[in-house]
């Protein structure tokens, strides 16, 4: 192949990268939202610790001290990661076909590792989880954030009790228990960021704003999406109204 050819293939595939991309069900994501790579992130960047406000400070201590230290009977700790962009959209990613709960939709998430190597604290989980699922930086954990379960509802065999401030569920097989906390985060600059999924897991992303994602309908098209859970609709409600009731994101105590 000459060289004006090449010129020509790449100049193609640039202007493909720029065009909106189709989604499933008609969905697309324009040239003015971040870019879906289907390859795994590579190792987290090296950089500072991620900002803790003093009233999260009891989350920055390993899940299995964090357990101990509050004599609960679970089998481990998992977080979850609420990303916003300004114009009051949320990050939803959605399963694998071939994981379980199939072409689902969920945040950022995953159990905190017992390995210190890997999530000295929770509150690094929180960072490694949303790096690994989406390529995204945090910078901090702006709050926490709860929905109570409804108990009856469908979905509420798996939902064994609602913490103070945590959720706690079983494992598909009903063999593990653990808790979930799940965090507004703060994170560079999302725009510039080039989603990247690892596609063992997931295999789509969209922004969604809060009536999308209460009424799991996303579009012009009206296209529906379903989540894992009742309870994680709730969730990302309750973090847009925490984020319009707070007149600001800064880390204070």
């Amino acid at each position: 192949m000459t060289a004006v050819p090449r010129i020509k293939q790449a100049h193609r595939f640039a202007l493909l990268l720029t065009q909106p991309h189709p989604r499933p069900g008609g969905i697309s994501t324009m040239a003015a939202q971040p870019l879906l790579h289907t390859t795994r992130p590579g190792p987290m960047p090296v950089g500072p610790e991620i900002l803790v406000p003093p009233r999260l400070g009891r989350f920055h201590s390993s899940a299995q001290e964090y357990i101990r230290r509050h004599n609960k009977p679970w089998d481990g700790i998992a977080v979850g990661a609420l990303v916003f962009l300004p114009e009051t959209k949320v990050l939803v990613i959605q399963r694998a076909k071939t994981d379980s709960l199939p072409e689902k939709w969920e945040i950022p998430s995953g159990v905190v590792s017992n390995d210190p190597t890997k999530d000295a604290t929770i509150t690094s989980a929180v960072a490694r989880e949303l790096w690994e699922e989406t390529g995204i930086l945090a910078r901090g954990l702006v709050r926490l954030v709860t929905a109570p379960a409804v108990l009856g509802s469908p979905a509420s065999e798996a939902q064994l009790q609602t913490e103070a401030d945590g959720f706690v569920f079983s494992n598909s097989t009903r063999t593990k228990v653990f808790c979930r906390y799940v965090f507004e985060v703060d994170v560079e600059d999302v725009v510039q960021h080039h989603i990247r999924l690892n596609p063992c897991e997931h295999q789509d992303f969209l922004w969604v704003s809060e009536e999308e994602a209460r009424d799991g309908i996303v579009g012009e098209e009206k296209v529906r999406i379903d989540f894992t859970s009742e309870h994680l609709q709730r969730l990302i409600s309750e973090g847009f109204r925490l984020r319009r009731n707070s007149g600001s994101l800064e880390f204070a105590a």
